[in-house]
């Protein structure tokens, strides 16, 4: 059980800090901000990251939840292809409203 906390920890911070980059910029964002958002404490953010930097590598983090989520909608009814075009579509969906274009460029 402990594990799977942790799991939600460290993708809530993820997940807020991206929301925050998407919406005021990475340079405008600050740590106490993405606690905030996150609803996680200081400790708990520097337990899983050095610093606001090494969240730009946690960007597959939030997609892998996001595959994850979609991969539990019933979808029975799709062919191998149309569920690699369904999946593809939703994570595209996914990228242009968490990221901005701004931000993906400088990454």
């Amino acid at each position: 059980m402990a594990k799977k906390s942790s799991r939600n920890t460290k993708a809530r911070i993820v997940s807020a800090a991206w929301k925050l980059f998407y919406e005021q910029g990475y340079e405008e964002t600050t740590v106490e901000e993405i606690i905030f958002e996150s609803e996680t404490s200081k400790g708990s953010f520097y337990h899983y990251f050095d610093g606001k930097d090494a969240l730009l590598s946690s960007l597959s983090v939030l997609f892998d939840e996001r595959y994850e989520e979609l991969m539990q909608q019933p979808h029975d009814e799709m062919d191998c292809i149309e569920l690699l075009c369904w999946l593809n579509q939703e994570l595209f969906t996914t990228i242009e409203n968490t990221v901005s274009i701004e931000l993906l460029a400088r990454l």
